[in-house]
């Protein structure tokens, strides 16, 4: 009897556990929107931030100096980067919300391994950017893939940033202005030299109209040698772009000050 009571009373106690966990976690979604676990670590979250405190400690942001053309991080407080100084890249000026390193590393290939709400988590980041670094920004463009690409990842991660800063920003998100028309070898072995002619002639700006005498935002989730950007600049101004911004999430940091 004894034990038939306790058992019903360990029974119960789980039970009533298990309803005010359930309520809790209704009440987190219905005060801060769902936004219930840290999007690095997992943790559970009592706020509307994106990450858990530990995490965001170590989110390795874009601050302190920067080269005011690529936007990457520098050492000291000069004008411009040397990497930038000795090969000028054709884009207008670039900027970017983190410095690609720790877990920002793993977040990108995760987010590009299908973990598409990361896009939304990034944009938050992100956005900012546009008014402070491209007041006049008059669409947002992405870096395309092609066909085949696109078909095997199943999706365009720096398409899903775009739409993501356009519902945050308000500018808009415009849809085929890009064309990349064949596949490339990967880039990841590749020189800065090697990267700009294995990607020269890839892409074509398929709706030119829009561009004309524009200020495109170009978007993309990390500027490494900046290559990709250069060699869709130089599409965008030959199409009649004003300007050609770049805003990625990440971007490596600069060898020289």
């Amino acid at each position: 009897m004894c034990a038939d009571s306790s058992a019903a009373r360990s029974h119960g106690a789980k039970k009533m556990n298990k309803l005010v966990s359930e309520s809790a976690a209704r009440l987190r979604s219905f005060l801060f929107g769902g936004g219930l676990t840290c999007a690095s670590c997992g943790a559970d979250l009592f706020s509307e931030e994106r990450f858990c405190e530990r995490c965001l400690e170590k989110l390795p942001f874009n601050a302190g100096y920067i080269c005011e053309k690529c936007g990457r991080s520098i050492g000291e407080d000069y004008p411009v980067c040397l990497e930038c100084k000795a090969d000028m890249p054709s884009y207008t000026v670039a900027r970017s919300a983190f410095r690609y390193e720790g877990d920002i590393v793993r977040l990108v290939k995760k987010f590009k391994t299908g973990s598409k709400y990361l896009a939304d988590v990034f944009a938050e980041y992100m956005a900012p950017l546009v008014p402070a670094a491209f007041p006049d920004a008059d669409f947002f463009a992405f870096v395309p893939m092609t066909e085949r690409a696109e078909k095997r990842r199943g999706y365009n991660q720096s398409r899903l940033l775009a739409q993501a800063l356009s519902a945050r920003s308000g500018v808009a998100a415009e849809e085929g202005v890009l064309v990349k028309t064949r596949e490339t070898s990967s880039q990841k072995e590749l020189s800065r030299k090697e990267r700009a002619v294995n990607l020269k002639g890839s892409f074509r700006v398929h709706e030119r109209s829009l561009c004309r005498g524009k200020s495109v935002v170009l978007v993309d989730d990390v500027l490494t040698t900046g290559a990709t950007a250069n060699a869709v600049a130089s599409a965008l101004f030959g199409a009649g772009a004003r300007k050609v911004y770049v805003l990625t999430l990440a971007s490596v940091c600069s060898r020289g000050g």
